[in-house]
């Protein structure tokens, strides 16, 4: 019969405890398992059972598994006696924790790969991961968890059973995540090893519809309803229609995904559909006595129930088993089977466990903001707004975008020359009409004076008579030669005599008047002719010196558009009744999922009808969470 042994943290075997009486164990599914044994007080290998040394345990010859010593009393009655509680090494990853935020898992990261994130966190490796049955893709959230709370989360949300199995016979020990066998591999008989059957069934705790609340506070707490048409809750319509609706609320922070949220309350619902049903058995632990396989009990593993006196044939997991006493009482052994793999008592404390672990898990705030712009913009040239959403935002309440019209707005009115310029023509160019043209009046036409009129001249006399000739030439004349003849006529018509001229010396002509008669002019229908010819411009310059424009500066006002069109992420939205309060929210740009765009700038553009200065602003109620960013 093999004895506990005592090893150091480094695993040297320090000491056999040849003395270990009441050597005991229970061991349950997906938990830590635990141990006891006793040393008499006065013997000396009681100093190496120091806490946190390791203990291998065995029934028989049968090596149980590596426990660690945690607990110590000492009861004096006929003698001392030192009783020591012990856990499984698995507690080791207690001792390890994720400080703060951490973010694993999602898209092309499998749970193998989660696993190992985990277990790269020891500050000594102990463990490294063996088998993983599993390959989901769920992302996972921790802060300041343990490593072994993390670990035990990770399969929570799967919707199958699960089995955590270890092997500490080589260092660093093995952690595999498996799907538990369906193999019958045990049987308990009423009349063969059934000594005594106990049926416990509790259904103050049945549930057939759970509320599921994540990550976040009040409006901003999550909710499956993504996830799950619309509807906040799962529910088992046979568990209903057998008790009635029994409604509970599942609340647990640390989701901040509704699919694994999800996948979370679906389990917890199978689990809490049905009453709980357990079997406490008592039985005798024949394969230690004989060595019968058929009757080695194991948490996980199928066993076959049968009690035909009281109608019992059952085939289910064992959920825990039991040895008070390996030493003293060898054959006597208690398993427990139950519907369920832990019992609602169970799944309720560690809920609340995880509220008290919830006050140290980062949450967030609600948040509101307003993004101002202003600008000059016209039909083709927009007003435009960039805003900025980071993945801290776990939620967007609001949106809204409101927009004022202004008029037109110029700060100037004139700009500085830039200086001196000179063009040149292309070259010398010559433009020829194309051809000699006759342009014809209309007919004749007369023009007529407005009536008579008499001039109204002046006259002009001489202050000075200068004598006839100056050095033997006339003063005066009228370019006629002496005695020429000048023709008469008595009719205005025909010429009917002559006069003799006769140069008239000089004299003087006093002041007289001319009066002109009303008449008429009348001009004949006649033609112009122009002749084919042509036109040459030289090759010149044209310099325009050097010069400025004063500017004058001032505030100078134009037009004011009516309307706008709004579009937003590059997308133009329906015309708005208003251009108040609107509610952008469900225009802008989503991912694959169908949430708004996280690390990622949105714009907003307005094009009103026609020139004018847009004054607009976003109102954004946001719940963001507190990690992330630096602290400067």
């Amino acid at each position: 019969m093999a004895k506990p042994q005592i090893f150091n943290r480094d695993m040297k075997r320090l000491a056999y405890l040849d003395n270990a009486l009441a050597v005991g164990y229970g061991l349950e599914t997906n938990s830590l398992w635990t141990a006891t044994f006793t040393l008499p007080a006065d013997d000396p290998k009681n100093a190496y059972c120091m806490p946190l040394n390791f203990v291998e345990i065995f029934d028989g010859d049968e090596r149980i598994d590596l426990f660690r010593i945690i607990g110590e009393d000492m009861e004096r009655s006929n003698g001392a006696t030192r009783y020591y509680d012990c856990e499984h090494v698995l507690a080791t990853l207690l001792s390890d924790v994720l400080f703060q935020y951490h973010q694993c898992g999602g898209s092309g990261v499998k749970t193998a790969d989660v696993l190992n994130y985990i277990l790269a966190r020891q500050t000594r490796q102990n463990w490294k991961l063996g088998a993983c049955d599993f390959k989901r893709y769920f992302e996972y959230n921790w802060e300041n968890s343990t490593l072994l709370a993390a670990l035990f989360a990770v399969p929570e949300c799967f919707d199958s059973e699960y089995l955590w199995s270890w092997d500490t016979t080589v260092y660093p020990w093995t952690l595999s995540l498996t799907v538990p066998t369906e193999a019958l591999k045990s049987e308990i008989r009423y009349a063969k090893n059934m000594t005594n059957i106990k049926k416990t069934t509790d259904a103050t705790s049945i549930a057939n519809r759970v509320y599921a609340l994540g990550y976040g506070e009040g409006v901003n707490q999550l909710t499956i309803e993504s996830a799950n048409g619309g509807v906040p809750y799962v529910e088992d319509a046979l568990s209903i229609e057998r008790y009635g609706l029994c409604s509970t609320i599942l609340v647990d922070s640390r989701y901040q995904v509704a699919e694994n949220l999800k996948a979370y309350a679906e389990q917890i619902l199978a689990g809490l559909k049905e009453p709980y049903v357990s079997y406490e058995i008592g039985a005798i632990d024949l394969h230690r006595l004989t060595g019968d396989k058929f009757s080695k009990f194991r948490p996980g593993e199928i066993v076959r129930v049968v009690d035909e006196a009281d109608g019992i044939n059952l085939r289910t997991r064992i959920v825990r088993v039991e040895k008070a006493d390996a030493e003293g009482d060898p054959g006597n052994v208690t398993v427990t089977i139950a519907n369920k793999t832990q019992d609602i008592a169970g799944s309720i404390s560690d809920l609340q466990s995880r509220a008290l672990i919830s006050e140290t898990y980062a949450q967030g705030a609600t948040n509101q903001q307003i993004y101002n712009f202003s600008d000059n913009a016209d039909a083709t040239h927009p007003a435009k707004l960039q805003l900025y959403i980071s993945d801290s935002v776990v939620r967007i309440n609001k949106m809204l975008l409101n927009i004022e019209f202004e008029a037109f707005r110029a700060y100037e009115k004139a700009i500085g020359g830039g200086g001196g310029q000179t063009t040149s023509s292309g070259g010398g160019q010559t433009t020829s009409s194309g051809g000699g043209q006759t342009t014809s009046s209309g007919g004749g036409s007369t023009t007529s004076s407005g009536g008579g009129q008499t001039s109204g001249g002046t006259a002009l006399e001489s202050s000075n008579v200068l004598p006839s000739e100056t050095n033997g030439q006339a003063v005066h004349n009228h370019g006629i030669s002496q005695h020429a003849r000048l023709a008469t006529t008595s009719d205005g018509k025909t010429v009917d005599g002559y006069e003799t001229f006769i140069w008239s010396g000089a004299h003087t002509h006093p002041s007289h008047t001319h009066r002109i008669s009303a008449h008429t002019h009348e001009v004949y229908d006649h033609t112009h002719t122009v002749r084919a010819h042509t036109h040459t411009v030289k090759d010149h310059t044209h310099t325009v010196k050097d010069h400025t424009h004063a500017i004058e500066f001032g505030i100078y006002e134009g037009q004011r558009a009516s309307k706008a069109t709004i579009k937003v992420d590059g997308k133009e939205i329906p015309a708005p009744s208003s251009y108040s309060n609107i509610d952008i929210v469900k225009y802008l740009a989503t991912d694959s999922s169908g949430k708004i765009r996280r690390n990622s700038w949105h714009s907003i553009e307005i094009l009103p009808d026609n020139m004018s200065r847009i004054v607009g602003a976003v109102f954004a109620q946001t719940f963001c969470n507190s990690r992330g960013g630096g602290d400067y």
